[in-house]
């Protein structure tokens, strides 16, 4: 199953311990102060295989796999 949202529903999921796959990407650019998506959500690189690429833009491409 592929769910899309915003932050509140990435960590919802990933709270709830539903997320068995998860790419996020990484643009170097700074808007501000954002949304923290690690907070109180430890240990995922303990539950999950974290691969990271570099992409020629600059975006880094993170994926946690379990």
């Amino acid at each position: 199953m592929r769910v899309g949202g915003g932050i509140g529903t990435a960590r919802d999921f990933l709270r709830a311990g539903l997320v068995d796959r998860l790419h996020l990407m990484v643009a170097p650019i700074l808007l501000g102060r954002g949304n923290r998506l690690w907070d109180d959500l430890p240990g995922l690189d303990l539950t999950h295989k974290v691969t990271t690429e570099v992409a020629e833009s600059g975006t880094t491409h993170i994926t946690f796999t379990r």
